[in-house]
C-alpha cells in the first residue's frame, strides 16, 4: 500500500471516530456529562496528589548537588519512583 493511501485511511477513521461520538454526545448530553464528571471527582485525588507533589528542604538540596554533579535526571527518576 502507498503511504498516501494509508494516511488517507487513517484520516476517514480519525473522522469517523470524531462523527461517531458527537453523534452519541447529541444524542444524550446529559449522560455524557454526568459521565465525565463522575470520571473527574473519582480521578481528582490522585491527579491532585501528582500536581501537588513536592520535595522536602532536604530532599531539595540533595538534588541540587547532584545535579551541580551532572547526575540530577538520575536523581530525579529515582526520587520519582520512590514518591510514587
Amino acid at each position: 500500500m502507498s503511504d498516501g493511501l494509508l494516511v488517507s485511511l487513517l484520516v476517514l477513521a480519525v473522522l469517523l471516530g470524531v462523527g461517531s461520538a458527537a453523534f452519541l454526545v447529541m444524542r444524550s448530553p446529559s449522560f455524557w456529562s454526568d459521565l465525565a464528571k463522575e470520571i473527574a471527582s473519582k480521578a481528582w485525588p490522585q491527579i491532585k496528589q501528582v500536581l501537588t507533589k513536592r520535595m522536602t528542604p532536604e530532599e531539595e538540596a540533595e538534588m541540587r548537588r547532584e545535579q551541580r554533579a551532572g547526575r540530577g535526571d538520575e536523581w530525579l527518576r529515582k526520587w520519582h519512583r520512590r514518591k510514587s
